[in-house]
């Protein structure tokens, strides 16, 4: 861009009322480019990484909270990660915003064939299964290792394991683990799960270990086990 054309440019962005998403895409291309900002240039996806997670966490603040006025600043926050990102990935030429929309569109028409196809559901519930079906197939996890393995292990060890606990449950076979569940809410322990879940907080204080560390190394045992289990059953 030509420097007259990009004074032009930036003057007009700078006086508009309204923006449209093309218009944050150019903000976001301009930043990175040679008149841009020094510090925008210089980012990569990981030295950004932590952006997104934090921007996503203030948006759930502003949910909590129930501030809209927050919310709608922190989605744009959100926003933002994501075209800066897409931009990155556009300058290494692996793809570009078209590709992300096209591929977002895309999977929101598969995955809710009840309204986009011909299938029936009556309830939310309903709709949920399907779309973990649909999922299922789609990534080829036909195994519950795969299915656990696709859990991100970035997530929050607590978050980490309720999902990975959702997805044993749904097994039949797993009615151990289903067992130890329903037996811990028939002693009325779940009536003060919260202090439960606190206690063993304290006491990972009191014996000097981390337990964020300590869950996350029994979640990697539980896949672990699961993973033996299956090349067992496999011979």
């Amino acid at each position: 861009m030509k420097e007259q054309e990009f004074q032009s440019r930036v003057s007009t962005l700078r006086n508009q009322e309204h923006f449209s998403y093309d218009d944050l895409t150019e903000i976001t291309e301009i930043l990175r480019g040679e008149e841009g900002c020094p510090w925008d240039r210089e980012q990569t996806h990981k030295s950004v990484r932590n952006c997104m997670i934090e921007e996503a966490y203030e948006v759930v603040e502003a949910i909590d909270t129930q501030n809209p006025i927050l919310m709608q600043e922190e989605l744009g926050d959100v926003l933002f990660q994501v075209t800066f990102h897409t931009e990155l990935a556009r300058e290494e030429g692996i793809f570009g915003t078209q590709e992300v929309l096209d591929g977002i569109c895309r999977k929101m028409i598969l995955r809710h064939p009840h309204v986009f196809g011909e299938t029936e559901v009556t309830s939310g519930a309903d709709a949920l299964s399907q779309w973990e079906q649909i999922k299922i197939a789609e990534k080829k996890r036909s195994t519950l290792l795969s299915r656990l393995r696709s859990i991100p292990p970035m997530l929050p060890a607590l978050m980490r394991a309720q999902k990975i606990a959702e997805k044993i449950r749904s097994m039949p076979e797993r009615s151990k683990t289903v067992e130890l569940a329903r037996s811990f809410s028939e002693n009325g322990a779940s009536q003060s799960l919260g202090e439960l879940l606190y206690l063993c907080v304290c006491i990972a204080n009191e014996k000097g270990l981390n337990a964020e560390e300590e869950l996350t190394k029994w979640i990697e045992k539980v896949i672990e086990e699961v993973e033996a289990d299956e090349k067992r059953q496999k011979k």
